[in-house]
Parts: C-alpha cells; sequence; structure tokens
C-alpha cells in the first residue's frame, strides 16, 4: 500500500461529492478511477495529490512519511513560449531543484519519453500527445513515488493514445505507482492492475482480474474489531467501525473464492449479513467502467 484515505468527505457549495470513503491504493501498481462526468473523479485525485483537502476524513501514509507525487492535469501545456528544455529547466526551477539534478534529470526524461529530437523545439508546435508527454514529464522531474494522472488518453488520437499506453506499460515494469482517470476499456485491460468505480459518491473497487470474472459475489460480514481480514485484504471494499468492538466489512470476490473466503471468516467469528451475486458479465462491466450503467441495476 502507498497511502490510504479513511472516511474522507468532500463538499462543494453543500453540494456532497465525495461521502465517508475508504480505499486503499496498491503500490507499484497502475489504478483506474472511473464513473460518469461529475461523479467526483477529478476531486478525488486532488486530494490524494494534495491539490485540496477532505472536509473530514484524513489521507495516511505508510510510516506516516509523505510521499513524492507527480501530479498530471487533464489540460495540457497549450500557449506556453518556451521550448520543451526551456519549460522543464524552469519547472526545476520553480520547485526548488539544483542545475545539476534538473539537467540530469531532463535528459533521463527525453530518453524515456523518446522526445530528444524534440528538446529545442517550442511546445506550441507540438501536438496534443507531445503536450501531454510534456506534461507527464514535468511531473516526473523530481523522484517520483506516485504519478497522478487526470484523463490522459483525452482528446489524443489513435496513435498518440498507443504511444501512450506504451509508455504507461514502461513505467509499470518500472514498478512506479500510477492512479489515473480514464474511460478508455482497452488501457482498463492491459494496464491497470485495480480499479476504483465511483458511484453515488462512494467506491467498488475491484481487481483486474475481475472484470472478466462471470460472477461476482458481494459479501457483507460483521465482526469482531480484533479479528484479521488479511486473506481478503485485497478483496475489501469498505471497513468501517459500526459500534464498540465491533465493524462491517464489504467484499467484492468472485464466485470461486467465495466459498472459501466465507468457510474462512466464518471460522474467525464473523457473521454475514449479506451475500449477493451481482452478476456481472464482461460486457456488462465495461458499461459500467463508462459510466453507463449501475452495477447494482
Amino acid at each position: 500500500m502507498i497511502l490510504e484515505l479513511q472516511n474522507v468527505t468532500k463538499r462543494f457549495k453543500n453540494k456532497l461529492i465525495i461521502e465517508n470513503l475508504s480505499i486503499s491504493i496498491s503500490l507499484n501498481q497502475v489504478t483506474a478511477i472511473v464513473g460518469k462526468n461529475g461523479s467526483g473523479k477529478s476531486t478525488l485525485l486532488k486530494m490524494i495529490g494534495g491539490l485540496m483537502k477532505p472536509d473530514s476524513g484524513q489521507i495516511l501514509f505508510p510510516d506516516e512519511q509523505p510521499i513524492s507525487i507527480g501530479y498530471v492535469p487533464e489540460t495540457t501545456p497549450v500557449l506556453i513560449p518556451f521550448t520543451l528544455l526551456e519549460y522543464l529547466t524552469h519547472m526545476g526551477r520553480i520547485r526548488g531543484l539544483t542545475k545539476e539534478w534538473v539537467e540530469k534529470r531532463i535528459d533521463t526524461l527525453l530518453e524515456i519519453f523518446d522526445m530528444e529530437h524534440e528538446r529545442d523545439i517550442r511546445i506550441v508546435h507540438f501536438s496534443k500527445g507531445m503536450k501531454q508527454k510534456t506534461a507527464i514529464m514535468q511531473a516526473m522531474l523530481e523522484e517520483t513515488d506516485l504519478l497522478i494522472m487526470d484523463e490522459p488518453l483525452s482528446g489524443l488520437d489513435q496513435k498518440a493514445q498507443a504511444d501512450l499506453e506504451r509508455l504507461l506499460l514502461s513505467l509499470k515494469e518500472q514498478k512506479m505507482s500510477i492512479i489515473l482517470t480514464c474511460h478508455e476499456t482497452k488501457l482498463l485491460e492491459k494496464v491497470v492492475d485495480q480499479t476504483l468505480i465511483i458511484q453515488e459518491r462512494q467506491v467498488i473497487q475491484m481487481r483486474s482480474q475481475q472484470l472478466h470474472d462471470k460472477l461476482i459475489n458481494r459479501v457483507v460480514f460483521e465482526l469482531s474489531n480484533t479479528v484479521s481480514t488479511d486473506i481478503v485484504k485485497n478483496a475489501i471494499i469498505t471497513d468501517k467501525e459500526i459500534a464498540d468492538g465491533q465493524r462491517l466489512v464489504e467484499l467484492h470476490i468472485s464466485q470461486e473464492q467465495t466459498n472459501k473466503m466465507v468457510k474462512e471468516l466464518l471460522g474467525r467469528g464473523a457473521s454475514i449479513k449479506l451475500l449477493e451475486p451481482l452478476h456481472v458479465k464482461e460486457t456488462e462491466f465495461l458499461r459500467v467502467l463508462k459510466g453507463e450503467e449501475n452495477i447494482y441495476s
């Protein structure tokens, strides 16, 4: 785990955007946040990135140490009069990085992003795909523990999307932790390890292999605070205290996993409050990821 949100709530002008949200973000994995427009995806990214504070709840880091976060907004640089080299150098100076570090880091990033030949070209002449790469590079000028990207494929043509997809796979192979919002199901299938679906101010947390399960069960347990749920840690959607010494844990697990999980937790003293088949087939789930369908409908 690279960070955890506990009971986070956010409002805008008395409108509830995110309500009592608890999720964990896995270390060295690609996590996608999907949902309808206006569902709170960008708000969630900004809170994770430290650009916005929650109204209540907290964001926790391992060992209580802040991590280095690179943030890539949905809007890419457009009218910047600098060359690529000038822009990245300027951004490094703004962040207080040493000249030596910035020069070496820029050389490394230009190689990673295959843009060595564009270093002296003005950004205003770049394609949208090249501008997107520029935005990601500026977010990675420091040694980045977590890279956050808001709709990185938005507005890109097919070739630029393919280039960025290859770049994300390369960063994933380097064990970088990445959080992004997207609607592209191809990217979700090929790159993403964990998917967070925002619906009605809450999040459904799914692992990538669950996208293709023929049946997913929703299971809710009540159990003591002293009972460990280590065997189902990756399948936990919510885990909240309901009374002194008791809590409710909700899991979304495949049909194949259900019997084993239920037997194990019952053996640890848990009681089942709900076991509901979601009947989520692959084609239906892809519509959920695009925000076109409610998973409980």
